[in-house]
């Protein structure tokens, strides 16, 4: 791969910039340029290697001076246009945080003006890093499961139920645009289109706020006014049936992202919390007869998938700069992941069905 030389900045300052900083700071030829955050600095959660980087409070200031080639927008929801169209009106190519934007509106114009100013623009889905999840799409595209029939998908955290986490901008809807439904949502709707290659076509559902105040970690009381848990069913392409939950009050429950999918000849599960295995049942001939004994065996991701299994996002973009084929998620990824969760805020609003254009 060539190693041509590029400037990169970060804009935000928070725990997911170090995971982009660690994923795209440290590959050959990358020069980190600039570090961006209106906060105090002393707040920053940086880590030690990153710490002698030039650093920013104004967003146009380290864009004028530094001239990056690539930066990250790791800010809350609420910048991420902003920030994303302001990097591109500079000559950056830019790795934006999930969900994309505040509402549709905003990741379209993303999109258009990443199209415009003909550079790379990545939403980082990070699931798609994940071997089992990468390995499922595999199978589900050679046809080992036939055609798909039916899709269950859930993602359930604790941490906003318990009352020692405080309250934090995720619980403010003017900065996060959504609670569980964008946070975990946009990741259910990206990772189904993904392991399945198919689009979504209608859509209803509804969210809940179940938790209508937290405290701050100085013991200030604010009201929550992002959803908690929201549920959806789904119509795909070919008519397949998707139904999907989510939840960041689901007492026991970490970080489990679990997608099941069940076609003709088969039935496949993956989840987060392991992420080297996944479940399978499938075959022509086990499948031709019916199973009364509940039978998904798990199993492990062959070896050998993972030998060349390189993290796709948010460090994809910089292989993708450097003129190398990659399979990353792009603008046009979250644009697609937008459009679902505007459609099922409409059906909310309208207690009805939503097609999607």
């Amino acid at each position: 791969m060539s190693t041509t030389p590029l400037r990169y900045a970060v804009f935000g300052a928070g725990g997911i910039a170090t995971v982009h900083l660690d994923m795209i700071a440290t590959q050959p030829g990358v020069t980190l340029v600039g570090l961006c955050d209106p906060a105090d600095p002393s707040t920053w959660r940086i880590q030690k290697q990153y710490a002698d980087a030039p650093r920013f409070t104004d967003p146009a200031t380290m864009l004028r001076e530094t001239k990056p080639d690539l930066v990250s927008v790791c800010t809350p929801n609420k910048f991420h246009a902003e920030l994303s169209l302001l990097a591109l009106q500079h000559g950056a190519h830019v790795a934006c945080e999930k969900p994309m934007a505040m509402n549709m509106a905003e990741a379209e114009a993303m999109e258009t003006a990443r199209a415009q100013a003909g550079k790379l623009g990545l939403i980082n889905f990070s699931y798609r890093n994940v071997a089992s999840f990468r390995f499922a799409r595999e199978i589900v595209a050679r046809g080992e499961l036939g055609r798909l029939l039916r899709v269950n998908c859930v993602y359930l955290q604790s941490f906003l139920g318990a009352p020692a986490q405080p309250y934090a901008w995720r619980n403010d809807v003017s900065i996060a645009g959504f609670g569980a439904l964008g946070d975990l949502g946009v990741h259910m709707l990206d990772g189904v289109r993904f392991i399945t290659g198919l689009e979504y076509e209608r859509v209803v559902g509804l969210a809940q706020i179940l938790i209508p105040e937290k405290k701050d970690a100085a013991g200030k009381t604010h009201r929550v006014t992002t959803d908690t848990n929201a549920a959806w069913l789904s119509e795909l392409s070919g008519g397949v049936i998707a139904n999907f939950e989510t939840s960041q009050v689901a007492p026991g429950y970490g970080n489990y992202f679990r997608i099941e999918l069940s076609g003709e000849h088969g039935t496949l599960v993956v989840q987060s919390d392991t992420p080297d295995d996944l479940w399978l049942h499938a075959g022509a001939s086990l499948t031709r007869y019916a199973t009364w004994k509940t039978d998904l065996p798990k199993q492990a991701v062959p070896t050998e998938f993972f030998r060349n299994l390189k993290p796709t996002t948010p460090a994809g973009i910089v292989r993708a700069i450097r003129g190398e084929a990659e399979d990353f998620p792009t603008f046009a990824d979250g644009v697609r992941a937008q459009r679902m969760l505007d459609a099922i805020g409409q059906s909310m609003q309208s207690q009805a069905w939503v097609t999607l254009g």
